[in-house]
């Protein structure tokens, strides 16, 4: 095999370790998407199961006459600087 035809040879080989690279990058990027629908989805079930409890005793509050009210949770960004 000729100097040539070996460097040829290696560099469609490189050039196919790039191509499964890409396509890992691609898979991990549609992973990460999922990831954040989940946690997003997880974080409105969270937000809103607090808030019953948080309703539950302002309303146990107001029956039994007592001062003390919580606020509802709100919605938070994250700063992730």
């Amino acid at each position: 095999m000729s100097e040539d035809e070996l460097y040829v040879k290696q560099f469609k080989a490189w050039r196919t370790e790039q191509e499964l690279l890409l396509k890992q990058i691609n898979y991990d990027i549609e992973v990460s998407r999922r990831k954040i629908e989940l946690n997003e989805k997880q974080k409105e079930l969270h937000l809103k199961r607090v808030n019953i409890g948080i309703q539950e005793f302002n309303n146990w509050a107001e029956t039994t006459n007592r001062k003390e009210r919580l606020e509802l949770l709100k919605e938070v960004e994250a700063c992730l600087d």
